[in-house]
């Protein structure tokens, strides 16, 4: 169970993939979910077929309806599902039915709780949040990608690492096990780390620099 946390454009989908394969091959999983936002499903779907020949069919809402009184996501394996549509009480019901061995949130820093107050504290939960509660908890095995996991706030980024560990995560007297480095949970690689095979930089160095410039009278009107 592990939140991957590496940088946009680090192949977290790849990532997974080849978790995927790998557990597979150990005979741990047959089942698998993977939830992410509704515009990468068909990119998703595509990737795991042409780079890893594992076919995971899409289930939304036209598919449900086909099914009628059957649970589609009983009827196959490998299932993609929009994380927003599986968040709906009567999905999430039907995904929590299937019982799941490996699934996978991309986005996963969506399904955020918030902790209110000092001494009275409340905590509010998005309905994604609950969604993870009951699928993620339910599953031996789970991923949570995103490349933003920390919104510097830690109670946020506590409730999201519950979700990988209930138990380790229950409260912020663990702080230290909360900081990156210390995290076991957490696998993070930046841009600048990856490399090619020849040891060559695989993504070109980011600088940042502020660039001066004067604006026209038009501009200055407009601004």
């Amino acid at each position: 169970r592990f939140l991957l946390a590496d940088d946009p454009g680090a192949g977290k989908t790849i990532m997974s993939g080849m978790l995927i394969k790998e557990l597979k091959a150990r005979e741990s999983v047959e089942r698998i979910l993977i939830l992410v936002p509704p515009l990468v499903l068909k990119q998703w779907q595509e990737e795991l077929q042409e780079k890893f020949h594992e076919d995971f069919f899409i289930i939304n809402r036209s598919v449900t309806k086909q099914y009628g009184s059957k649970n589609p996501f009983l009827e196959h394996g490998c299932c993609l599902a929009s994380v927003y549509w599986a968040a709906r009480d009567d999905v999430k019901s039907l995904v929590s039915e299937a019982n799941f061995d490996l699934v996978i949130v991309d986005e996963a820093h969506k399904m955020a709780a918030y902790t209110h107050g000092v001494t009275n504290k409340k905590t509010s939960k998005t309905k994604l949040y609950h969604l993870g509660e009951t699928v993620l908890r339910q599953a031996e095995h789970c991923v949570l990608l995103t490349a933003t996991p920390h919104k510097g706030d830690m109670e946020n980024f506590r409730h999201l690492m519950r979700l990988v560990d209930d138990d380790i995560f229950s409260n912020l007297s663990v702080t230290e096990s909360l900081r990156e480095k210390a995290n076991p949970f957490i696998i993070r690689r930046l841009k600048e780390t990856l490399k090619n095979f020849d040891g060559t930089p695989l993504f070109p160095k980011r600088t940042a620099r502020t660039i001066q410039y004067t604006l026209s009278e038009e501009e200055l009107d407009l601004y």
